[in-house]
């Protein structure tokens, strides 16, 4: 899942739902004329976001130049493709492109014309066949199900694309994730993308509730929240927590960012690690699971990535474990993997 913030040009006007699913956007560049038998446009999918299937009498070339996503030509598997791909689709090859679920993609389209014509629009591109390329991600069978949902409700959670949260949102109550584990799930994600995200995510779950109990579907509420140790020194608490998922001593206040803003030391330890992870809905190896697929579906947070990532195995879950929930839900997986790979070395 990724935020893009320095994108080589203006995101541009809305292009039509008739070509188009999802929300895309186009900054014509160059115009056909008599110099140039071809046209060039920076165009921006959000996540979920792609063409329908279409071809080019002329052929047409893409340049990535931020996010990830798919291209797929008929009949063939789908090509993952990030910033730096550049695809040289041929003449009346018919196929699409698109951005990730978890992703905005932006590419520099170069548009051969043959005569006036440049393009022939055909039939979307299905949830079913679209969906069929999200699950093409590799080597993800070292987490159950259960995990994998959890940690795409997560990452759909941290990048705010709401329709696909939706879908994994009932698909997890599918694969038997509790109401109230998925809902402690999203009340600790305040703390990783922000009240507004959060509360959004808690808004879209019982709207998803309410459909399936209309739809007559009995969900299982699980087990409830409590508090197992109440104690009048909550910062101390939040202390004992962090020291048992960094399995290190832990200053009072913090090294560097504590001593200089004490205020969200104490935010930390108190709420965060006492208040919330204190709750036993989850345990401490579910809730890293939560927080790292979070983190890896976001942009600009190495620092608290590795830090989980770190966190994480000290929970228990393998290296296995975490490479395939990068695989999953990571927006730029190589560098969560070099990462990764600096944990376990050290």
């Amino acid at each position: 899942m990724e935020t893009i913030t320095n994108t080589l040009f203006p995101k541009g006007n809305p292009l039509p739902a008739d070509w188009f699913t999802g929300n895309a956007f186009l900054t014509p560049l160059i115009s056909k004329d008599k110099n140039n038998a071809f046209a060039i446009g920076s165009v921006t999918f959000e996540p979920g976001a792609r063409t329908h299937w279409h071809t080019h009498p002329r052929g047409q070339i893409l340049i990535v130049t931020e996010g990830s996503g798919f291209y797929q030509e008929k009949d063939k598997p789908a090509q993952p493709i990030k910033k730096g791909t550049v695809v040289n689709i041929p003449e009346d090859v018919v196929h699409w492109h698109g951005a990730a679920a978890n992703s905005k993609m932006v590419h520099i389209a170069i548009t051969n014309y043959e005569g006036e014509a440049n393009v022939t629009w055909l039939q979307p591109v299905t949830e079913e066949e679209y969906s069929s390329v999200q699950i093409r991600i590799p080597d993800v069978t070292a987490l159950n199900t259960k995990q994998q949902k959890m940690a795409l409700i997560a990452a759909f959670t941290a990048v705010g694309n709401t329709e696909q949260l939706s879908k994994q949102l009932n698909e997890g109550l599918d694969a038997g994730l509790t109401i109230n584990e998925i809902k402690e799930a999203l009340v600790q994600l305040y703390a990783y993308c922000g009240f507004p995200r959060s509360l959004n995510s808690i808004a879209i779950f019982m709207a998803v509730l309410e459909e399936r109990k209309k739809n007559g579907m009995e969900d299982s509420g699980g087990e409830e929240a409590s508090v197992t140790n109440l104690v009048s020194d909550k910062y101390e608490q939040g202390r004992k927590v962090l020291e048992t998922l960094t399995q290190k001593a832990q200053q009072k206040p913090a090294p560097g960012f504590g001593a200089f803003a004490p205020r969200i030391d104490a935010f930390l330890k108190e709420h965060l690690f006492a208040d919330i992870f204190d709750s036993d809905v989850l345990s401490f190896q579910q809730r890293e699971l939560v927080t790292i697929a979070a983190l890896a579906a976001m942009a600009g947070v190495t620092q608290q990535l590795q830090a989980h990532l770190r966190m994480g195995l000290n929970t228990g879950l393998t290296a296995s474990q975490l490479e395939a929930l990068i695989a999953l839900v990571g927006t730029q997986p190589e560098h969560a993997k070099e990462i990764l790979l600096q944990v376990i070395q050290n």
